[in-house]
């Protein structure tokens, strides 16, 4: 058990005597619980003769492509390509001339001090 742990459980059983005896109470609890949980020793060994685990060998050979991926791979892109509706794209384009104007035409992301 640890001294500095029944140092403070066993002020705050005295201090709750002086105070509250709900306080008092709390502490007690938790005295007799940090007394009767914290043991110390050593656990005894399991018991030899138990449970062994065995590990599973797979005695089938993998049959089947390396890789799911193709060795050379294409891609298409265009940097304009965007799958949203029209109408979303209308309003974010609203929304950057509006950020733009209220700016007076200055950039947003800089701030002035």
């Amino acid at each position: 058990m640890d001294t500095l742990t029944l140092l403070l459980l066993s002020l705050i059983v005295i201090v709750g005597f002086y105070t509250e005896w709900w306080v008092a109470l709390i502490g007690v609890v938790l005295l007799v619980a940090y007394i009767y949980g914290a043991r110390e020793g050593t656990h005894a060994p399991a018991p030899a003769g138990g449970v062994k685990v065995r590990p599973i060998i797979v005695q089938r050979r993998y049959v089947g492509p390396e890789s799911i991926y193709p060795r050379v791979m294409k891609m298409r892109i265009r940097p304009d390509w965007d799958t949203r509706p029209w109408f979303e794209q209308a309003s974010g384009a609203f929304g950057r001339l509006m950020g733009w104007a209220t700016n007076a035409g200055k950039p947003s992301s800089k701030s002035e001090d």
